[in-house]
């Protein structure tokens, strides 16, 4: 009975050994952990930005009048972005897998609308720019920046969809609310 008390302890013993090396290499490989940036360089929150951008009661205006169909024809882009991402994944989840043509068409249909898109918020940016004092351009295209890592990381280290998803960003959203941030946020 002692002795195989004694063996268990080995065992034991034995695992708790092999477990803490398994974890050491493995930390050892995966490298050391980036450190976070400080907090001056952090990005405004927008609510701050727009408050720091001191805006005059004429931009204010302008800004209001642009805004909504700016978000409308950005939500309908995200809109139809994430249907036909969902009709491609429809197509490759066949049963009987599709021709090669019918998918390549899918994925076109995608990329169109993911330049749309793009196009739609650097459009909408540029004429919020020209109702902007240099300083206060400035100021917007520095947050921006500050911005870029979030919404465009290095190569390798992406965010795909589905994190996107998790995050609570929308299909189709690939970076933080531009100049004038969603309706809500007025």
């Amino acid at each position: 009975m002692k002795r195989d008390w004694l063996l268990y302890l080995v065992i034991f013993s034995l695992a708790l050994n092999i477990g803490t090396i398994g974890t050491l290499g493995y930390m050892h490989w995966r490298g050391r952990p980036e450190p976070p940036p400080p907090p001056e360089s952090a990005p405004l929150p927008f609510r701050k930005l727009l408050r720091e951008l001191d805006l005059d009661p004429q931009q204010r205006q302008i800004f209001k009048e642009m805004a909504p169909a700016h978000w409308r024809k950005v939500r309908e882009l995200q809109e139809t972005l994430a249907q036909q991402r969902q009709d491609l994944f429809a197509l490759i989840r066949q049963e009987d897998l599709p021709e090669w043509p019918p998918v390549q068409i899918k994925i076109r249909e995608i990329g169109n609308l993911q330049v749309q898109l793009e196009e739609e918020k650097v459009h909408h940016l540029m004429v919020v720019q020209k109702n902007l004092r240099p300083e206060q351009r400035q100021l917007l295209i520095t947050q921006l920046e500050k911005r870029l890592p979030q919404c465009c990381p290095e190569p390798g280290r992406g965010r795909g969809m589905m994190k996107r998803m998790r995050n609570g960003m929308g299909p189709g959203s690939s970076c933080p609310p531009g100049p004038m941030g969603p309706p809500g946020l007025r």
